[in-house]
């Protein structure tokens, strides 16, 4: 899977975690008899965040996980087995990309526009979310 799918299903899926949440939560509160007017508001920036936040994210935890396998670690018979070490450039590096995404998407909220989202549409988002994520990203390849 090239990078830009990779990113996009990442985006993809956190977005419709997003709007399942935004769903749960608001049908929950209209079932109670509460305010809802607080959770169907969305702003642009928000979804800008959670995507970029999703993709960073992503990349921290699978950059941190990356270890050498059993076959790599044979294949240097001559050499001693590693032990992973936390690379702290690397995580300052996240922390960093982390908070500029944020100071932007904050910075950004003033400018762009507020979506009002009711729970059922918030509902119906997240289930186009889920459903298409089988034709549009886990086709199998053909030979």
């Amino acid at each position: 899977m090239n990078k830009a799918k990779y990113y996009t299903l990442i985006a993809w899926i956190a977005l419709s975690m997003f709007f399942l949440t935004q769903a749960m939560i608001g049908g929950f509160i209209t079932f109670t008899g509460g305010d809802i007017t607080p959770f169907e508001k969305v702003n642009l920036s928000t979804l800008i965040i959670i995507a970029a936040g999703a993709i960073l994210l992503v990349e921290a935890l699978m950059n941190f996980m990356d270890r050498p396998g059993e076959d790599e670690e044979t294949q240097q018979s001559g050499h001693a087995p590693v032990k992973p070490q936390l690379n702290f450039k690397s995580i300052l590096m996240y922390v960093v990309l982390v908070v500029v995404i944020l100071v932007s998407g904050l910075a950004l909220r003033s400018i762009l526009p507020v979506f009002r989202i009711t729970p059922w549409l918030n509902l119906i988002l997240a289930s186009i979310g889920f459903i298409g994520l089988k034709p549009l990203f886990l086709r199998k390849k053909r030979s």
